[in-house]
């Protein structure tokens, strides 16, 4: 350590320290965000257009090869899965349409670069359901993901 003109000066050895401690830093602070990017699958939710009112659409990207999706469910579970079709509401038939689907869901098995939508929502404005997408969970037999807005 030396004292030029007021100023503590370092030598060469404790500069290299810092300066290695500071890309340490760096390198670390970067991690995060470079795994969201290696992660298996890919997950857009956007609200629908035109199609269903207070309808969600999640789409799911492959980002690996033999990755299945076993489940998705939005707001933990308290948005209902969609399926295009007929239902009996109110003891008459309905025009096709997205309707609940009251079936399980059923697993899909995807391949790299594939993608699949599946869309969730409340079209009978039925009370109870919560279809303002906050979080999406996506259960894989790679793990389970999870997006929030």
């Amino acid at each position: 350590m030396r004292y030029i003109a007021g100023f503590v000066t370092y030598g060469e050895s404790a500069m290299k320290t810092v300066l290695i401690a500071f890309a340490t830093l760096a390198v670390l602070a970067a991690m995060p965000a470079q795994a969201a990017d290696e992660d298996a699958i890919k997950v857009n939710i956007e609200k629908s257009g035109y199609e269903c009112h207070d309808c969600v659409y999640v789409t799911v990207t492959a980002r690996t090869d033999n990755i299945q999706i076993d489940k998705i469910d939005v707001n933990r579970g308290r948005c209902p899965q969609l399926k295009k079709g007929k239902t009996t509401y109110n003891g008459k038939t309905t025009p096709e349409g997205w309707w609940p689907n009251k079936g399980t869901f059923t697993p899909r098995k995807m391949q790299f670069a594939e993608s699949l939508t599946w869309r969730f929502g409340n079209p009978l404005w039925q009370t109870g359901i919560s279809c303002n997408s906050l979080e999406a969970r996506i259960f894989t037999d790679q793990g389970t993901f999870t997006v929030s807005d």
